[in-house]
């Protein structure tokens, strides 16, 4: 299960870098769409979130195989918190992408 998680892991930081490279091919042709390139930042930050999601999981998983159950709960760490805010403001930014072409 852990080799699942280490390759999906990198399959988003792989997909954040191609999502990247496609932004900046189409923010380079004159014809761009502004919602397209709002959604693919979006995926890119959903992307690192859940990479970093399954980074920290799995160093959580190995702590508390080590741990005693007297031990505290495991704190979160601030980089996981950033991850995590980035996470929601991508998904808002798909939400925004999708609903402002049907409003105009």
């Amino acid at each position: 299960m852990r080799i699942a998680a280490v390759i999906f892991q990198y399959a988003c930081f792989a997909f954040a870098l191609f999502l990247c490279y496609q932004i900046a091919t189409s923010i380079y042709l004159p014809d761009y769409q502004l919602m397209d390139i709002v959604s693919d930042v979006g995926s890119i930050l959903i992307c690192i979130d859940l990479a970093m999601f399954l980074h920290f999981n799995k160093s959580i998983a190995s702590i508390k195989m080590k741990g005693t159950s007297q031990q505290s709960p495991v704190q979160v760490s601030t980089v996981e918190k950033v991850s995590r805010k980035l996470g929601h403001l991508g998904i808002m930014l798909i939400i925004c992408s999708w609903i402002v072409p049907k409003l105009a």
